[in-house]
């Protein structure tokens, strides 16, 4: 993947998902963890987008947050995180 060609808010996404994986000791970057990067960004758009279809960003956040602390942790020096 060309990270240079994505929007800066793109590379910013992807860089809070590696960061989100790494700090809860997953294994893989998955969806949830884009997700919840998105649902955190500053002056984005997936959260003005969710609010104006009627959906409650909070309670998406906290949705996303009991599935991130569901996930399998990895522990120990070998553990690398890859983008599933």
């Amino acid at each position: 993947m060309r990270y240079d060609k994505l929007t800066v808010k793109a590379q910013e996404a992807l860089q809070t998902a590696d960061s989100l994986a790494n700090s809860n000791h997953h294994a893989h970057i998955d969806v949830v963890h884009l997700l919840a990067a998105l649902l955190e960004q500053q002056d984005g758009v997936i959260v003005p987008l969710l609010e104006r279809v009627g959906a409650d960003a909070g309670e998406l956040s906290g949705a996303v947050s009991r599935v991130l602390a569901g996930l399998p942790k990895v522990h120990g020096e070998a553990a690398m995180v890859a983008m599933s």
